[in-house]
C-alpha cells in the first residue's frame, strides 16, 4: 500500500475519516453517525481507534478538522486570527501523542471581524477553502459554504483573508418547525416558481419586514400552500445573497443539493457560480497540511 495517512472529518454529528497516499488520493473511506456527543466518556481516542482499525500502524499521521477541536471536542485547537496562510493553520494544529499512530493533529480553525464588524469563527471551512486554492488553482477568489451556517468567504494573495457567518440554514429549520410560517402545512413540494419570487423579494428587501410575507402571500393566494417552504427558502437564501460582490466569480461548497439551490440562486440573480465538491476541497486542503509536514 505505500505510504498512507488519515483525514479526518469530525462534527457534532457526524465522522468522516479518509485514507489517503501520499499523492493525495483516497484509497477507502469510512463514515459513522459518531458526533462529539455521542463519544462515551469523552474518550475520544479510543472512538478514533475503533473508527480506523486496520487503517493504523505506528507511521501512520492522522489530521483532523472539525468541531472535534473545539472547547466541546477532544481537545481545543485556538482560532487562527486571519488573514492566515495554509501554514499558520498547521503552526497553530495541536498535536496529540498516541502509542498507535505516528501523530494525531487537530487543525486549528479560524477567527475573523466580518463585515458587520463582529468577531466570527469557523471550524473544518478553512480546509476546505484551502484546499479550493489549489483546485482552483486561484490566488485570489470569494466562496460560499452553504449549510446550516452558511459562510461567504475570501481569499487573497495566497491567504484566508475573512469571512462572514450567516444563519440561513438554522433559521429556515426554527421557522419550519417553530413559526407560524411553518406551522401545520400540507405536504410540501419543490417549486422554481416559488423559490424564485422568494429570491427576488429576499434580495431587495429587509429580511425582518418580508418573512411574513411567507403567511399573507398564502392567504391571499399568490403562493399555493405546498410552495410555501420554498418561498421561504428562497426570501432567506435571496437575502443572504444580496450582500455579493457582483464582479467576482463565486465558487459554492457543499452538498450537492445545497449547492444546486445555491447555483440556481446565483444565476436567477445574475452572480456568477460555480460548484466545486465539498468532499474534494476538504481531502485536497488536508493534503497540503500532510505535504507540509513533509516539507519541514
Amino acid at each position: 500500500m505505500g505510504n498512507t495517512w488519515i483525514a479526518v472529518d469530525w462534527g457534532t454529528t457526524n465522522f468522516r475519516a479518509f485514507l489517503m497516499n501520499e499523492d493525495g488520493a483516497c484509497i477507502e473511506e469510512k463514515s459513522a453517525e459518531l458526533g462529539l456527543l455521542s463519544v462515551a466518556d469523552k474518550r475520544f481516542d479510543k472512538a478514533l481507534k475503533a473508527q480506523l482499525g486496520n487503517w493504523l500502524n505506528q507511521t501512520t499521521n492522522i489530521y483532523m478538522a472539525g468541531m472535534v477541536g473545539s472547547k466541546q471536542g477532544w481537545i481545543e485547537a485556538r482560532y487562527v486570527s486571519l488573514p492566515a496562510t495554509p501554514e499558520q493553520f498547521l503552526q497553530h494544529s495541536v498535536t496529540i501523542q498516541q502509542d498507535w499512530a505516528s501523530s494525531v493533529k487537530i487543525v486549528a480553525g479560524a477567527t475573523c471581524i466580518n463585515a458587520c464588524g463582529q468577531p466570527d469563527v469557523m471550524r473544518g471551512e478553512e480546509v476546505q477553502l484551502i484546499g479550493l486554492s489549489r483546485i482552483a488553482n486561484q490566488n485570489n477568489f470569494s466562496a460560499i459554504l452553504p449549510g446550516t451556517h452558511s459562510k461567504h468567504a475570501i481569499w487573497r494573495q495566497g491567504k484566508l483573508d475573512s469571512f462572514s457567518t450567516y444563519m440561513t440554514g438554522e433559521l429556515f429549520s426554527l421557522l419550519k418547525k417553530h413559526s407560524i410560517l411553518g406551522l401545520n402545512l400540507d405536504q410540501q413540494l419543490l417549486s422554481r416558481e416559488a423559490f424564485y419570487l422568494g429570491l427576488e423579494l429576499g434580495y431587495g428587501h429587509s429580511l425582518n419586514s418580508i418573512l411574513f410575507s411567507a403567511r399573507t402571500n398564502r392567504l391571499f393566494d399568490k403562493i399555493a400552500e405546498k410552495d410555501v417552504l420554498e418561498y421561504l427558502s428562497g426570501l432567506l437564501i435571496g437575502n443572504e445573497l444580496s450582500n455579493l460582490n457582483r464582479e467576482e466569480k463565486h465558487y459554492i461548497i457543499g452538498s450537492e443539493s445545497l449547492s444546486d439551490k445555491y447555483s440556481i440562486a446565483l444565476d436567477f440573480l445574475n452572480y456568477q457560480g460555480e460548484i466545486v465538491s465539498g468532499q474534494a476541497c476538504f481531502l485536497e486542503g488536508m493534503y497540503q497540511f500532510y505535504r507540509l509536514d513533509l516539507d519541514k
